[in-house]
């Protein structure tokens, strides 16, 4: 066996996109037998109630644990209730109200997210081509202000301010220490570079879909990853066989 223990995807690009594959990992995953079978986990920029009905409503295999907003929220599947140990460790240091102050203030090119994709530890605008430099101004005038952040800006137009250490990587050592797992018994998969910390986990192993983003490729490039033939869940089944979580399915 891989003796991975955990398995942790992505959602949008990665397993959502296309409902024959995503049909075709369900039943695999199903197929396996449950003592050998890893915990799944979904890690996504998605708030946790948005991503239980999509989970639902795609067919995709229920997980047992859930990472939203972007490393901000934990959530417990089979029990119902978020894990609010986690959350807490957000409060010091941060203040909403004033990132969202200084940002409407001092940078008009970024534009606020609907609220359906906000909370209190996620302010999440639509900033469009950013350079570098721009997004290091957000981060330093956030910081001079007084507001411990992290920036994370995806697709050229996604911009997340998050707590410092807010990171879907983060979220996933979180959890599996909360499990007591091994980083090398972890395995991830994604399409975009908001996902790139997760592969810097060290000892974690991943799957890069074949639509991986460039941005992912290349902050991945030095990770233990396999590059996936197929896109979307074909390209986690064909990750998953690598790995030897599904020797047996064709």
């Amino acid at each position: 066996m891989s003796g991975i223990r955990l398995f942790c995807s992505d959602l949008d690009g990665t397993l959502l996109g296309s409902p024959e594959s995503g049909g075709r990992l369900r039943t695999a995953w199903d197929s396996m037998q449950p003592e050998r079978r890893p915990m799944l986990c979904y890690n996504s920029g998605r708030l946790i109630d948005d991503m239980l009905s999509v989970i639902r409503s795609s067919g995709l295999p229920e997980p047992d644990f859930i990472l939203g907003g972007v490393g901000t929220q934990a959530y417990d599947v089979p029990r119902g209730e978020p894990l609010l140990a986690f959350t807490e460790r957000f409060a010091e240091g941060w203040d909403l109200e004033l990132v969202e102050r200084t940002l409407e203030r001092e940078f008009p090119g970024a534009q606020p997210q609907p609220a359906e994709f906000l909370h209190r530890y996620k302010s999440s605008w639509f900033l469009q081509a950013a350079p570098q430099a721009t997004l290091t101004a957000i981060e330093a005038r956030l910081r001079g202000v007084g507001v411990d952040v992290a920036i994370v800006y995806s697709s050229q137009r996604y911009l997340d301010v998050l707590p410092r250490n807010a990171n879907k990587g983060n979220a996933l050592v979180w959890l599996a220490q909360h499990l007591g797992l091994p980083h090398g018994s972890i395995l991830v998969a994604s399409d975009s570079g908001n996902d790139s910390s997760m592969f810097r986990i060290p000892g974690v192993r991943g799957i890069l879909v074949e639509n991986a983003r460039r941005e992912l490729i290349k902050a991945t490039s030095r990770a233990n990853t396999y590059a996936a033939t197929g896109i979307l869940a074909e390209g986690v089944l064909d990750g998953l066989r690598h790995f030897r979580l599904l020797e047996a399915w064709p």
